[in-house]
């Protein structure tokens, strides 16, 4: 398959798969060892980086009025600044871990990428928790009872799922329902913790675009498009599926990929 091919199929992957429960970088680590032409892409998390800033996009317009509200906090603006700034703390702290984890273990993790068998056992892990979720209610407290605790292990699901195959979302969600969020907030917690993440993730490696990928300005523009356009229509259905408490059904699906894939693997 021609190289742009290649990477819009990779950015509807990762527009559907980074909100929806099933993990983005796993499924774009097996996607690149399967198709045909994947082999001439980066071996490294260069293209997951590109793709995640195009979902980024979306996080920021679906959350937009949150955002808002974050940045008049941040001056002091606003009836609620005082709660709007005691949020910007507690993401603060959410996203000390993956810092730590992404600039302190980013060879290590860029290994784990060039190989589809650790993201085929890590879905399958993904599938168990997300089957976890049908105990969990949905109808808990919203953003203001999240203690600084609660906020690091958030955090820490977050830092854990950098590994391909662990789904950000599906991790950071489930936790926050089992610390009592309700869903709409703990789904708003998740994806607004994952906006300095990726912001971190993309000074690192966006640098390398160029080398790392061969992609030109056409490649990158469709590649961020694409993922921003399905990524929004996702990250909708996700809020929803929450909220309804279905997240479990996609345990199935986590568990056939990452088993059929994980063969796969095992047999070439």
């Amino acid at each position: 398959m021609p190289i742009l091919a290649i990477v819009l199929v990779l950015a509807v992957l990762q527009g559907l798969t980074e909100y929806l429960p099933v993990s983005s970088s796993g499924h774009l680590v097996l996607a690149k060892h399967f198709l045909p032409g994947g082999e001439n892409l980066a071996a490294d998390a260069s293209l997951e980086v590109l793709l995640h800033v195009g979902t980024l996009a979306s996080v920021l317009l679906f959350y937009r009025k949150r955002v808002w509200k974050l940045a008049m906090g941040f001056f002091g603006q606003g009836k609620d600044y005082r709660e709007q700034q005691r949020l910007i703390f507690l993401l603060f702290v959410a996203s000390i871990p993956a810092g730590l984890v992404g600039f302190g273990l980013e060879g290590q993790i860029d290994r784990l990428f060039a190989t589809p068998l650790p993201a085929s056992i890590a879905l399958i892990f993904t599938g168990c928790v997300l089957w976890y979720a049908k105990r969990l209610r949905v109808d808990g407290d919203d953003l203001t009872a999240l203690t600084w605790k609660g906020a690091l292990l958030m955090g820490c699901m977050q830092a854990f799922a950098i590994l391909p195959g662990i789904s950000r979302s599906g991790m950071t969600i489930v936790t926050g329902l089992r610390l009592g969020l309700s869903a709409g907030d703990a789904a708003a917690f998740s994806f607004l913790m994952s906006i300095p993440a990726i912001l971190g993730a993309a000074f690192v490696k966006l640098g390398d675009l160029d080398t790392d990928t061969g992609m030109g300005a056409l490649e990158v523009s469709l590649a961020l498009g694409t993922s921003f356009l399905v990524g929004l229509g996702a990250l909708g259905l996700l809020v929803w599926l929450t909220r309804q408490r279905k997240l479990h059904l996609f345990s199935p699906y986590c568990w056939a990929v990452g088993g059929l894939a994980l063969v796969a693997s095992l047999l070439r």
